[in-house]
């Protein structure tokens, strides 16, 4: 039979050890909850938060995302088109059909950018940064073509919205240019076809 002083003294013990471990949890608990506020008066993060305000990044950050969605669908789109029509052509060439592919494909992308254009725009003018919609797609405008025209500048606190919209304006701009790239060897393709069967009709004749 075991000793009831014995038991006693090990159940104090236990309760002891108990005790200062859920005092340890609970410090450590409490040194967890404290981090995102230690982080927060850190030099780097109070440096990053003055540079790039969050509501700023929110923002400007969805609006980029939806920029770039709406110019990935009528990529597709326009990719896709450029494809079939290439198709099409080469079973007829001809010099006039190959513009007519090349300055159609380029008006397409010039409407996604003017797009692109109008939904930051709307951004501006329903979160009334921008008074008026000339003044917004003015500024967009610019600020997507990374011209930079123009003495108008957002109000404070809102002011880093104007390189994520140049930046989205790189995004589009560079992807574009890819398309054109295929665009014109497509043209190519289709005028050497024209070359060659000119030159076979001469050599017939």
């Amino acid at each position: 039979m075991s000793d009831p002083k014995l038991t006693l003294a090990a159940a104090g013990t236990t309760a002891d050890a108990l005790e200062k471990a859920s005092g340890a949890i609970g410090t450590g608990v409490a040194d967890i909850d404290a981090i995102p506020g230690e982080l927060h008066i850190l030099p780097f993060f109070q440096h990053l938060s003055e540079v790039m305000p969050a509501a700023d990044l929110v923002v400007g950050g969805g609006i980029l995302i939806i920029v770039m969605l709406i110019h990935a669908t009528g990529v597709r789109a326009v990719t896709n088109y450029v494809s079939r029509r290439t198709r099409q052509i080469l079973e007829r060439p001809t010099d006039w059909r190959a513009d007519v592919l090349m300055s159609s494909t380029v008006f397409a992308l010039l409407s996604l950018h003017l797009i692109a254009i109008f939904v930051w725009a709307s951004a501006l003018v329903y979160a009334g940064l921008v008074s008026d919609w000339h003044s917004a797609g003015f500024f967009a405008g610019n600020t997507y073509t990374t011209v930079g025209y123009g003495a108008f500048i957002l109000p404070p606190g809102w002011r880093m919205l104007a390189p994520l919209i140049a930046i989205s304006g790189l995004f589009t701009f560079g992807w574009s240019g890819s398309v054109l790239v295929d665009l014109v060897g497509r043209c190519q393709k289709i005028k050497d076809q024209v070359i060659a069967a000119r030159a076979g009709t001469a050599a017939g004749d």
